[in-house]
């Protein structure tokens, strides 16, 4: 490709959504592309073409003379441009456009409309949560701090209702691809605000919510009574086979049981709040830890641990809160 770009050829254009960005009409292209160039980069996103986009980039970083690079800028290249485009749109439109090839995966499409999503909680929940993007986990400090590509993750094991995400068998896959792109066109159709990323932002605010007092309660890490290690809060919201296997079953419980998720949650706060000054262990994260060691070394451990806690919290969420932690977890293994 990027030699064929060198000589001039033409390639189908590339897809650009804007957010954020007030645009004038097209029919005047002089403001039009005035406003384009003082657009902030942060509001650009490459629906479809990052791989026409890098090898454009690769070609101009390889040019050895400046006239040979001027020759080349000065060489149209057709746009598609949709601006102020809302976010459950967008990743609609993400997944409609790799629907009918040979598609990057269900979970590369999410990570890549992770960049808006990340940008939109940021915006939605001002100072109460920090995305950062460094792969060093001591990072995390405090409630509210999150990798980007644990919330990249989340997002998916949300979308799917699973919190597997890394799957081998490609039918699965493509029916995950298939269902994820008929929540999305329904809510277009039916200008609903219950999408699946509309959802998931209500998702991350009870989160926030959740890991406060969670890190208030386990501040620390600490060995309980029965001689169990919990963990401290901060480390459990950080670990990526937690995150995924709530995330899951609070989506699968907000689709096939909101009236019990929605009391659920009112209790399970009820439960931490009560719990803020004493030293037990009201999540039972102790027999948590402890039905984790029984896991077959064998087998994947982290497999096992997403699915344990998925149905634990499944559990608890779809009574209503009325099943005990130490219950949900025993019933869950």
């Amino acid at each position: 490709m990027r030699q064929d770009l060198k000589l001039g050829c033409l390639i189908p254009a590339p897809t650009l959504a804007i957010q954020n960005g007030a645009l004038p009409d097209p029919s005047d292209f002089s403001a039009f592309e005035t406003a384009l160039n003082s657009l902030d980069p942060s509001h650009v996103y490459i629906v479809d073409g990052l791989q026409r986009t890098n090898a454009i980039r690769q070609v101009v970083d390889a040019f050895e003379t400046s006239e040979e690079e001027e020759e080349f800028r000065k060489r149209l290249l057709r746009v598609e441009v949709w601006p102020d485009i809302s976010l459950k749109a967008l990743t609609y439109r993400m997944i409609l456009l790799n629907a009918g090839q040979k598609p990057m995966s269900l979970k590369h499409q999410l990570e890549v409309v992770s960049s808006a999503l990340c940008d939109h909680l940021n915006q939605e929940l001002a100072g109460e949560i920090e995305i950062y993007r460094e792969k060093d986990t001591d990072r995390r400090s405090g409630p509210g701090q999150y990798r980007f590509a644990l919330i990249a993750s989340a997002f998916q094991a949300f979308v799917q209702k699973a919190p597997h995400i890394d799957l081998r068998n490609e039918v699965i896959s493509e029916l995950n691809q298939t269902d994820a792109l008929e929540s999305y066109g329904k809510s277009i159709n039916s200008e609903s605000t219950s999408d699946p990323t509309t959802a998931f932002v209500d998702y991350v605010r009870f989160l926030i919510e959740f890991d406060r007092r969670v890190c208030r309660i386990y501040p620390e890490s600490r060995v309980d009574s029965h001689g169990d290690v919990l963990p401290s809060g901060i480390t459990l919201f950080s670990r990526d086979t937690f995150q995924l296997g709530l995330a899951a079953a609070y989506s699968w419980c907000n689709e096939y049981k909101p009236a019990a998720l929605a009391a659920s949650k009112v209790r399970l706060l009820e439960i931490l709040d009560e719990a803020m000054a004493a030293t037990n262990d009201p999540l039972a994260i102790g027999r948590l830890e402890k039905i984790q060691t029984g896991f077959k070394r064998k087998d994947n451990v982290g497999e096992q641990t997403r699915s344990l806690i998925f149905a634990g919290f499944k559990e608890f969420f779809r009574s209503e809160g009325l099943t005990p932690f130490s219950e949900a977890w025993t019933q869950a293994a």
